[in-house]
């Protein structure tokens, strides 16, 4: 007896829908209402006109079959006004927001009422009728309990007529068709609730992932939020924004007190979590080795922190790109593991140009397994007022509605009329130059800018 009830019980859920979900498929009855509309307005004009121009002035004699077609106007403009109306009510009971879907199934049915009391063609009413079905459980989603008991009243009364002038045979097919309607109407209804409970445990994934994002996103802000202090020699600014919450891109400064000894900027392939735990990972590594190895030719630390990182990040696949600095006086030492080449400012010449954009000191990149490391250093001065424009490669390869990149020569000339401004106003001004070729697209990768300029 339990295993019985159990199995009731289990089936009768299977016909069950949650509040919400009958929400989300009102939504879709909605918009289905409004292709309905368009039909039953379309054929009731189509029809009524033919009716008109067929019969001519003989139309008093029709007026059946020309009220019959002019009531599908009227049923799609009801329709659609009390569908109009439901949607404004949100706070109305479920039953109430569907009652357009509700009396769109009801008065086209009534038809196929009139169609048996106005025409002598026994298969007329049939066909209306069958065609009623059909409509309503391909195009809307209605609960079984209302449809059934809505055809089964339709379909006696029908049966009854055409019982009444003999016809037993139509009369048994309309209750064969309902029969097997009802049987369609509770398949579908059944496979609604899956489809709808599948798509509530997937957004509840997706917010869940979204949430993580979020919570990742603020930790990894937290990693690198720090206060910067009054430098003595340097002046620093600097952007970054993800593509989408979490990023790939990292930029850190390394200080004794107000002295800038050196900085790097550091781009990690791929986007999303993966990639931005990466930034994450090194980070501490970058910060250890830099300051415990202050003795050592710059190339070597990047050695040391490419070891470091392979062994570290274990299977991880990601890999990174970047530029590591290291301030002696007005010597600036450089090493470019794979990255976009630095823009250099000459205050006393005004010239802005690609530093190293031949590739004459660039190095493999950083945390790479299946490449043999090689790194080479290289160094220029810093005079008061020259600046060194450190990016990640998602400056020059943001593009505009028409895919265009915006290119190394775009963002030069950029950097150029930007470094006449003030210095606070500098990256603001490169951040419009992008925001007025992008046309304000979205972002296809992390962005990050960082300007040091040499007081």
């Amino acid at each position: 007896m339990k295993a019985l009830k159990h199995k009731f019980r289990a089936f009768y859920n299977n016909f069950i829908m949650d509040k919400d979900l009958k929400s989300g498929l009102i939504s879709k009855n909605l918009h289905k209402l409004a292709q309905l509309e368009q039909i039953l307005f379309t054929f009731g004009l189509i029809m009524t006109v033919v009716t008109i121009i067929r019969y001519g002035s003989d139309l008093k004699n029709h007026l059946i079959e020309f009220f019959y077609y002019f009531a599908y106007i009227l049923t799609s403009i009801h329709v659609l006004f009390v569908a109009i109306h439901s949607k404004r009510h949100p706070e109305w009971p479920v039953w109430r927001r569907n009652q357009a879907t509700y009396i769109a199934i009801f008065e086209v049915l009534i038809l196929s009422i009139i169609v048996l009391y106005s025409s002598n063609n026994p298969l007329s009413p049939y066909t209306v009728y069958t065609n009623v079905c059909i409509i309503t459980i391909v195009m809307l989603s209605v609960e079984p309990i209302f449809f059934i008991t809505l055809l089964f009243i339709f379909s006696f009364v029908i049966m009854h007529r055409l019982w009444e002038h003999g016809e037993i045979f139509v009369a048994l097919n309309i209750l064969l068709t309902t029969i097997v309607m009802s049987a369609l109407s509770l398949f579908k209804w059944n496979s609604l609730i899956k489809e709808f409970r599948l798509e509530k445990i997937r957004d509840n994934h997706l917010e869940s992932i979204e949430k993580e994002i979020e919570l990742a996103a603020f930790v990894q802000e937290s990693f690198s939020k720090r206060k910067m202090p009054e430098l003595k020699s340097y002046d620093i600014a600097y952007y970054s924004k993800a593509m989408a919450g979490v990023s790939g891109d990292m930029y850190d400064f390394y200080t004794d007190d107000d002295i800038l000894e050196g900085a790097g900027i550091f781009d990690v392939s791929g986007h999303g979590i993966a990639s931005g735990l990466v930034t994450m990972l090194v980070r501490n590594i970058f910060q250890q080795e830099f300051h415990q190895n202050e003795s050592s030719p710059l190339y070597e630390v990047m050695e040391i922190i490419d070891k470091r990182v392979r062994i570290e990040k274990r299977n991880i696949e990601n890999y990174l790109t970047g530029i590591l600095l290291r301030m002696k006086k007005n010597t600036i030492e450089i090493v470019n593991a794979g990255h976009p080449c630095p823009i250099l400012y000459r205050k006393e010449t005004g010239e802005c140009s690609y530093f190293d954009e031949k590739r004459k000191y660039s190095s493999t990149v950083i945390g790479l397994t299946s490449i043999e490391p090689f790194f080479q250093e290289t160094s220029f001065e810093m005079k008061s007022g020259d600046e060194i424009i450190l990016f990640t490669d998602g400056i020059k390869e943001a593009m505009n509605m028409r895919h265009d990149e915006y290119g190394s020569s775009r963002f030069l000339t950029s950097v150029q009329n930007a470094v006449k401004k003030d210095f606070e106003s500098q990256i603001p001004s490169v951040l419009a130059d992008i925001g007025h070729f992008t046309e304000n697209t979205e972002q296809s990768d992390d962005i990050t800018i960082v300007i040091i300029r040499k007081k």
